[in-house]
């Protein structure tokens, strides 16, 4: 680990910035990302859906501390301490709001019916956590790794382990804009009953903004993730990380735009009664029995008052199978013309 506070070797420009950032540009930023954490956290009080404004203002407060980090290098573009800041902040930052994202497939799923979804209930939640989860912590070793390290070999290792975090996310958002649509062609497609319990959440004007924001969210946070993966992939030396206008369009203004979307269609205000609901409604799997008639004995002869036992006696001596007569059956009719003969 470097003793120095600013980074000396010739492979810094790989990871650290050449250029002085604008302070005014990185201020509004931070303003703004500052001001909605508190709107969001009122926003999940009062529609009740904590999780979720939690884990929103995680990510905006971890982008307020990388744009801090950026304001902190526009005196010292070499600094270390605001080069960590910076990288970790708006690295970590929009993974924790498509962590968020991943939430709410559920409960759309919910208002339509589970008969629409293309995939199982029980893994969808796993799998998108343990995709955040993976990301998160490869981000965070990468980040810390290619900035804390002056070995030329241990800032590549940082810097692949920082790429393959990116990826992760990315093929998250792939994987999960992939079932959206599929779900999405079957609720058009097929003809099933809608639950009526939910006509008021799907047949209004405010929900189908909200699809349109949801589905506009992902892709600006798709182009977002594959932006730094380019970026971390060729180095702080590229002509498009030294791009101050660049950083702060495809990957400040996506993650402000696609968070602000969230805010303006507050998923709790928007799903309303389906959000306190189960993340899934799952049907039950119990195959159905087959009925069972009861035994049912029949009542003894002998208790009859009609019960005669030398009536059933004689009727045994009197019978003898040579003495019944059976019907002869009439002789087949031959036909006139033998059909063996024909051939």
């Amino acid at each position: 680990m470097a003793s120095s506070a600013d980074c000396t070797s010739s492979d810094c420009s790989r990871v650290f910035l050449t250029y002085e950032p604008s302070v005014a540009g990185n201020v509004i930023f931070l303003a703004l990302f500052a001001i909605m954490i508190p709107l969001v956290f009122a926003l999940g009080i009062k529609y009740k859906s904590s999780i979720f404004a939690a884990i929103i203002s995680t990510g905006l407060a971890l982008e307020v501390v990388g744009y801090i980090g950026r304001v902190l290098l526009h005196n010292s573009p070499a600094d270390r301490s605001g080069f960590i800041l910076f990288l970790i902040g708006t690295m970590l930052g929009p993974t924790f709001i498509c962590g968020a994202m991943f939430l709410i497939m559920p409960q759309i799923v919910t208002v339509y019916g589970e008969e629409f979804r293309s995939w199982r209930p029980g893994w969808y939640l796993y799998l998108f956590y343990a995709f955040t989860a993976s990301s998160l912590v490869l981000e965070l070793a990468g980040g810390l790794v290619c900035t804390i390290q002056d070995d030329p070999e241990e800032i590549d290792t940082g810097v692949r382990v920082l790429v393959a975090g990116l990826a992760i996310q990315l093929v998250a958002l792939v994987i999960f804009i992939g079932h959206a649509m599929l779900f999405a062609i079957a609720v058009r497609t097929r003809h099933h009953i809608l639950d009526i319990k939910y006509a008021g959440i799907y047949n209004s004007g405010s929900f189908r903004a909200f699809l349109l924001a949801f589905s506009l969210a992902a892709f600006l946070l798709v182009v977002r993730t594959a932006y730094r993966i380019v970026v971390v992939a060729e180095g702080y030396d590229s002509s498009i990380a030294q791009s101050e206008t660049l950083l702060l369009v495809l990957d400040g203004l996506m993650v402000l735009l696609s968070t602000l979307l969230l805010m303006v269609f507050f998923p709790g205000w928007v799903l309303r009664d389906s959000w306190s609901e189960p993340m899934t409604r799952r049907l039950s799997r119990t195959p159905l029995r087959p009925i069972r008639p009861t035994q049912y004995e029949l009542p003894s002869a002998q208790n009859s008052p009609t019960f005669n036992r030398s009536s059933i006696k004689s009727s045994r001596a009197n019978y003898s199978p040579k003495k019944m007569s059976y019907p002869v059956p009439p002789a087949p009719q031959r036909s006139m013309v033998d059909s063996d003969s024909l051939w």
